[in-house]
């Protein structure tokens, strides 16, 4: 993913929320990756982040069966 925009997120902070920004494709305070909405709207780029969690997700189950957790 070579998209380098931004995207205002809002974590818990308190009682209260704080705004922080998070590049495309990173992940944010949950984990979560951080979709921009241009890549969001684009097929094919929402087609390669399908592609790239179905790998991470077969070698994460190729290292749990292995006994060695997860990456």
């Amino acid at each position: 993913m070579t998209c380098q925009n931004t995207t205002t997120l809002y974590a818990p902070h308190g009682y209260d929320y704080r705004a922080y920004e998070a590049r495309c494709g990173n992940a944010d305070h949950n984990g979560d990756r951080v979709i921009c909405d241009e890549c969001a709207a684009d097929p094919a780029e929402m087609r390669n982040i399908a592609a790239q969690e179905e790998n991470v997700a077969a070698d994460n189950a190729w290292l749990r069966s292995a006994g060695w957790g997860e990456i």
